[in-house]
């Protein structure tokens, strides 16, 4: 499972966001996320993938920004 393909299925299954208001390009503000669920799903992201997101790094605005910054933090993990 990618990244994104996580997010998408975290949010909709735990956080019961709708599936037509997820998509690459959807801010986390428009699809309804508090600072605190955030911060949740990033530590899903992290138990999933077993990376650690930086909080310096955590500055992404949409899905797919987030989604790289995984990918890119298993890369460097695997490296």
């Amino acid at each position: 499972m990618t990244p994104y393909e996580f997010l998408a299925e975290v949010l909709h299954e735990k956080y019961d966001v709708a599936r037509d208001v997820i998509s690459p390009d959807a801010t986390l503000t428009e699809i309804g996320l508090d600072s605190l669920t955030v911060v949740e799903l990033l530590f899903d992201v992290e138990d999933e993938f077993e990376v650690e997101i930086p909080e310096e790094r955590a500055t992404f605005q949409t899905l797919a920004e987030a989604a790289a910054l995984v990918e890119q933090l298993v890369q460097a993990k695997g490296a």
